[in-house]
């Protein structure tokens, strides 16, 4: 299994599993016993199968992320106030 997201932001990493969900990719959450208090410190780790990495990228992109060069997807700024907007 390969790395897709390194992240503290429970949110994040919720919305990127629906989303790998709903395009049947496979996902699974490591370094998330490393506790409660210390979430906010300690990143965890989604990871995906090698085999689907391209097409989890793929789905993440199209969603609107952006990959950033520590490894951690954002949604950019614009992004979010047009999302927030539309509600």
């Amino acid at each position: 299994m390969i790395a897709l997201l390194t992240t503290t932001d429970p949110v994040k990493l919720s919305a990127v599993q629906a989303l790998l969900a709903a395009e049947e990719v496979g996902s699974a959450v490591f370094d998330s016993a490393a506790g409660g208090l210390w979430r906010s410190i300690i990143p965890v780790r989604l990871m995906v199968d090698e085999a689907d990495l391209s097409r989890a990228r793929w789905t993440l992109r199209a969603a609107g992320f952006v990959e950033a060069a520590d490894g951690d997807w954002d949604l950019p700024a614009e992004s979010r106030t047009a999302r927030s907007q539309a509600s």
